[in-house]
């Protein structure tokens, strides 16, 4: 019997990585809507909250520096859904583990658990979310995009997520996960329809990683 030759492989899949990361950042915020949407001085909540994100520390710093030198007045807001106990220590406690604390970044960071609701969503449930980001001139989002753990969808972990279930706190984490996976593939996206309409939330930069979770890209999304 003849017995082909065996030889050892070695697979290696080059994984995209953002060079300069800082750089990256800046260029992101300075070319996108916001200049023609915002006006100097704007009070700007930046929601933060996504866990796991590597060098989340120096997009959040960076996002901070390039908006002040835009001319906004940019604070933290807690977008963390009911993490950290639901609380405010906890949630406090939580970004200050990634170094997203006033110490760090030279900005307020608002934690507090406080919903406004906004009306109702096209299933009838009411739509919650951080009075902290409502009552903010503007807001926009710093999160990571990747598949959900639980389901399947057009929209699973990413900024829509970060909108309706991180800045619903504690109300609007409840409400969704009562519904089980129906209540993020199906209802999350209605929910999303009266912030939009409602709120001040511009847009957002989104994060991908690669497979060896380093960044890979970076985009700001508008609202639109």
């Amino acid at each position: 019997m003849s017995i082909p030759k065996v030889v050892r492989i070695r697979q290696v899949k080059p994984q995209p990585q953002v060079p300069d990361l800082a750089g990256e950042v800046r260029n992101c915020w300075l070319n996108s809507s916001l200049p023609r949407r915002l006006s100097p001085g704007a009070r700007l909540a930046v929601a933060v909250g996504s866990r796991g994100i590597n060098n989340v520390f120096l997009i959040v710093r960076t996002t901070v520096d390039v908006l002040k030198e835009m001319g906004y007045r940019p604070f933290i807001v807690a977008a963390m859904g009911s993490h950290g106990g639901a609380t405010a220590e906890g949630q406090r406690e939580l970004l200050a583990e990634y170094r997203i604390s006033e110490a760090d970044l030279g900005v307020e960071v608002r934690t507090d658990m406080e919903t406004v609701c906004l009306g109702t969503n096209s299933w009838g449930e009411p739509v919650y979310w951080d009075r902290n980001a409502f009552e903010a001139d503007d807001v926009v989002l710093v999160a990571r995009v990747k598949p959900h753990t639980d389901f399947r969808g057009r929209f699973e972990s990413g900024l829509l997520k970060m909108s309706v279930i991180g800045l619903g706190k504690r109300d609007g984490a409840a409400q969704h996960h009562r519904w089980g996976y129906r209540g993020l593939r199906d209802m999350m996206p209605e929910t999303a329809r009266v912030i939009l309409e409602k709120t001040r939330l511009l847009g957002g930069l989104a994060i991908l990683e690669n497979a060896a979770e380093q960044t890979a890209r970076l985009q700001y999304v508008d609202r639109d």
